[in-house]
């Protein structure tokens, strides 16, 4: 797939007229960035990316944010989401909420971890669905203040159009309608920034339950999160990070362990490669340029099995990149950027998103 990508940013500060006011005065208040690209898929394709930003309740405290990004191509399809990020009760309580909308046409490569990249159905799916996560350390020791636990949930809705097709990919069958599941999170939390961490830890494992009684199908996912960040030479960050998932009972195939194409292996179609177990190896190394630009290169790994033994048989799927940012706030060390993949040595994926991949 071949793609050509530009991107232009403009951030807003509440700035001061006076240089005797405090630097509280000159809180960023948002930040916007359109993006034009071109694939052989989708064609033109064009959209924003951008945030809010909200005033610490106190000195010190995180900042709550608003992230919009929305996008469209010339082949008519559309794709937009609202996610908030909070703090509240002097940052005791935390939380994310993901509101998304899709209609966007996809292939599906058929199950199992070894797609054939020239044999696929086309779909066009439609899709809505909203996911948070609340987490506290409320009853906890100040001693255990990295320690977090909170609830997860997700709601989703999806109907799907397969077009005709007479190979050899079987049909997943009717996968229409509501999957919603709540759960249990629990998390370790030492890193010194949410977006750009230079040194610190994130373990992370969330359980979620998807109840037949609360939507079409019944099933369960567990996912283990792990990353590790440090500084490297030349004033450069390096990020790892390690993802163990397993999903089990009636499961639709679009809910199937496996890559989601924009953090967990850049560039690939969602579920490219799909199974009920997915494990994944990233390493990434970030620099800041100069102005407001950054760069990174990385390299990701990747593999699915419908079970433990069956996972470490099975063949890696391999990333291979780089990629520009663009810094919305320099405060907050947050950045929307562009990432080039080369997948398994044979096609070019490219990505578009807000924060780091991970």
């Amino acid at each position: 797939m071949a793609a050509l990508v530009a991107a232009f940013a403009v951030s807003a500060h509440a700035q001061s007229d006076s240089a005797a006011k405090s630097e509280k005065d000159s809180f960023q208040r948002y930040a916007v960035v359109p993006v034009l690209g071109y694939t052989e898929e989708t064609k033109f394709e064009y959209g924003l990316m951008g945030n809010l930003f909200f005033k610490p309740s106190f000195e010190g405290g995180r900042t709550s944010e608003l992230d919009i990004i929305a996008y469209a191509t010339t082949e008519d399809q559309y794709s937009a989401s609202i996610s908030p990020l909070f703090f509240l009760m002097h940052d005791r309580v935390s939380g994310k909420v993901y509101l998304f909308y899709e209609s966007w046409s996809t292939n599906f490569y058929g199950f199992g971890n070894d797609p054939d990249k020239d044999e696929f159905r086309q779909l066009t799916r439609s899709t809505f669905y909203s996911e948070g996560l609340i987490e506290t350390n409320f009853l906890l020791p100040q001693s255990w203040s990295a320690f977090k636990y909170g609830i997860v949930y997700r709601i989703n809705h999806s109907e799907f159009d397969f077009d005709d097709y007479s190979g050899p990919i079987e049909h997943p069958g009717n996968v229409d309608g509501w999957r919603n599941g709540f759960g249990y999170h629990f998390s370790y939390d030492t890193r010194d920034n949410l977006n750009w961490a230079r040194h610190g830890y994130l373990i992370q494992w969330d359980h979620k339950f998807y109840p037949g009684a609360l939507g079409d199908y019944a099933f369960r996912s567990q996912e283990l999160d792990m990353r590790g960040y440090s500084e490297f030479i030349w004033n450069t960050s390096m990020a790892a990070g390690f993802l163990w998932q397993r999903v089990s009972g009636d499961v639709p195939f679009d809910m199937l362990a496996g890559p989601d194409g924009i953090k967990r292996f850049r560039g690939v179609k969602t579920n490219y490669f799909n199974g009920e177990q997915a494990l994944f190896l990233q390493t990434e190394f970030r620099k800041a340029l100069f102005w407001r630009l950054a760069g990174n290169i990385f390299f990701e790994g990747g593999k699915t099995g419908d079970y433990f033994s069956d996972l470490m048989r099975n063949k890696w799927h391999t990333g291979l990149g780089f990629g520009g940012q663009f810094a919305l706030n320099m405060s907050e060390k947050l950045y929307a950027r562009a990432d080039f993949s080369w997948i398994d040595f044979e096609q070019i994926g490219v990505t578009f998103y807000i924060r780091e991949a991970f």
